[in-house]
């Protein structure tokens, strides 16, 4: 039940701050034409579907116990009465709280009432006591209306629970929370809902449901405070590859719901939604997982289209950049960000850079642990957890947008530049990429700071063996073939500064950083409540001059171990050269230190 179970799934960003639902009142006339056959029908169809009957899940709650995955059991109705604190939050985690007071899990006993047998009637009391209290204790915007209409599947006709429904949906209705996924599974939800009553039920209100949802969906494609919900190009406004499939798995369920009440999208919009699989494709990687961006767990894309194509270079308005070479699981993979200031769900990762070779992460971002309000959410969010540049004891402007101001792609390299003011001057970053051999080089160029941070952020898989001034390399073992994937060798990889004329390299430049907490620094999180230390290759470089510049080549590239690596920048008429060399092949790669320009 995607749709019912939406809200667990999605990020605590907004809390309602609302008083206590009133007391119960008469419902509203269902109108001429709905008679009670008719609403329990339509309570059926708005539900969905109860859970399939646990037993052992039923009577946990019996003994006053819960567990709401992936946190651990814990006892939320000691004298096992139903009577429970709704304010209760043992993990202090908004995602617990949330799942807890959507309520959710009281569906169980109402499936094992249903279901009959011995323990039949004691659920139902059970489930009444705990509803009771539910509806009593639960402000209004944090209870679920459509878990509360399958509860009233226990209590046919009875107006205790039944004379609330109309106020809670119409609740719904009237706090539309905008243009991305939580406006969108409220839509969905007030359409279900709406739909499976007849038009004329609760005063007409059901009509006005779907006719809300409907025209709140429109709208949410319009230009607006959050762009639209999903835009021209296919790319959701949430700013993380988790919540595009998310959004994309919400219209699965949606269009055709829409479509069977008889509320079609117009051509525009179901284009955009289609074009949602192509961005999917794109954003994952040979090993089959979507790139880590933003509040996206390690996971691996929907199911897409048959034929849905997956490009070696694409480039989307909204911030993304991702590459591939050929080469199967062996090759290599790489994203860059860019686009407005954050919003929704993504993080301060700006110009951050995730690659994949050699079937393994390499860099990456420090990932998602889930929505805790902690000083560990906020670093994950923060441009310290990407691998980007940074301006240590500048203020950083969330809102900045980061512009990508040149580009060329060619048949065995790209090139990507942006620029943006994020930390306060103008910053920077230039990034060429080859493929055979693959490697990226990266130009940082920035003012207005005394000091100055690459961070690369290296899976955990990774040892870091070998720190320089100028360079550290990381190793990870060879891997055996498993039923998914194939053998992979051992990796070698290879982080350079690459010296530019006139330029040395201090000793000390270069360090490392793995499971730090105070500040918090060296973590990478993959799933939620998850927190696993990881190296930071961090190298340090200064502003000069009065305007504080300062410029940064870095050489990227994995290899076998023990592979030749070198890099060195040589002057040529007019402009720089970086010379390449990976094992025998030796690559010139023309270096413009005035305008950024690589390649």
């Amino acid at each position: 039940m995607l749709i019912r179970r939406g809200l667990a799934l999605l990020a605590f960003l907004v809390v309602f701050v609302t008083s206590l639902a009133p007391g119960a009142s008469p419902a509203r006339a269902l109108g001429d034409r709905a008679s009670k056959d008719d609403v329990a029908s339509g309570a059926a169809k708005a539900c969905g579907g109860l859970p399939r009957f646990s037993q052992a899940t039923a009577d946990a709650i019996m003994a006053g116990k819960l567990t709401i995955s992936p946190f651990p059991t814990v006892t939320i109705d000691p004298a096992k009465s139903g009577n429970i604190n709704w304010s209760q939050n043992p993990f202090h985690h908004p995602t617990w709280q949330q799942d807890f007071q959507a309520g959710s899990w009281i569906e169980m006993l109402i499936a094992g009432g249903l279901a009959g047998g011995s323990g039949a009637s004691a659920y139902l009391a059970r489930a009444k006591a705990i509803t009771q209290s539910w509806l009593k204790g639960v402000a209004i915007g944090n209870r679920d209306p459509q878990v509360l209409i399958c509860l009233s599947e226990g209590f046919p006709g009875q107006a205790w629970i039944d004379d609330q429904v109309d106020a809670s949906v119409n609740w719904l209705a009237s706090h539309w929370q905008g243009a991305w996924n939580h406006g969108l599974v409220q839509d969905i939800k007030l359409m279900r809902i709406g739909c499976a009553y007849l038009p004329a039920a609760f005063g007409a209100d059901a009509l006005k449901w779907r006719k809300t949802a409907y025209s709140q969906i429109l709208s949410s494609f319009q230009p607006n405070r959050l762009g639209p919900s999903i835009d021209a190009s296919g790319v959701a406004n949430e700013q993380a590859t988790g919540y595009e499939r998310f959004v994309w798995d919400l219209w699965q369920v949606g269009q055709p719901e829409l479509a069977a009440c008889g509320y079609r999208l117009p051509a525009t919009i179901t284009a955009r939604i289609a074009k949602m699989a192509p961005f999917l494709a794109d954003a994952t990687q040979p090993d089959g997982n979507l790139a880590q961006i933003g509040d996206t767990y390690v996971e691996p894309p929907p199911a897409l289209p048959r034929g849905t194509a997956t490009a070696r270079v694409a480039v989307f308005a909204a911030g993304y950049v991702f590459g591939r070479s050929q080469g199967g699981q062996n090759g290599t993979f790489y994203s860059l960000r860019f686009g407005p200031g954050r919003q929704v769900h993504g993080h301060n990762d700006h110009m951050g850079i995730t690659y994949y070779s050699r079937g393994r992460n390499l860099i990456v971002n420090a990932g998602h642990t889930g929505y805790e309000v902690s000083p560990y959410r906020t670093y994950i969010q923060s441009p310290q957890a990407a691998s980007t540049l940074i301006a240590p004891g500048k203020s950083f402007h969330a809102s900045a947008a980061t512009t990508l101001t040149g580009d060329a792609v060619k048949p065995r390299s790209q090139y990507f530049q942006f620029a943006d003011s994020a930390f306060g001057g103008p910053r920077k970053r230039s990034v060429y990429v080859h493929q055979g051999p693959d490697f990226m080089l990266v130009l940082d160029r920035d003012q207005g700071a005394a000091a100055y941070q690459q961070l690369w952020h290296l899976d955990p898989g990774l040892t870091v063996t070998t720190v320089t001034a100028g360079q550290a390399v990381a190793t990870a073992p060879a891997a055996p073939a498993t039923a998914t994937s194939p053998a992979f060798a051992a990796t070698a990889l290879t982080i350079a500064r690459i010296p530019l004329p006139g330029q040395a390299i201090r000793a000390g430049s270069t360090t490392v950083v793995k499971g730090q907490a105070n500040p918090y620094q060296g973590w990478v999180s993959r799933q939620a409540l998850q927190r696993l230390p990881a190296p930071v290759v961090i190298m340090a470089g200064q502003g000069t001059g009065t305007a504080l510049t300062s410029a940064m080549l870095t050489l990227i590239t994995a290899a076998a171990p023990g592979t030749r690596v070198t890099a060195r920048v040589v002057a040529a008429a007019g402009h720089d050269v970086a010379q390449i060399t990976i094992g025998t092949a030796t690559i010139p790669v023309n270096v413009n230190l005035s305008t950024g320009a690589l390649g």
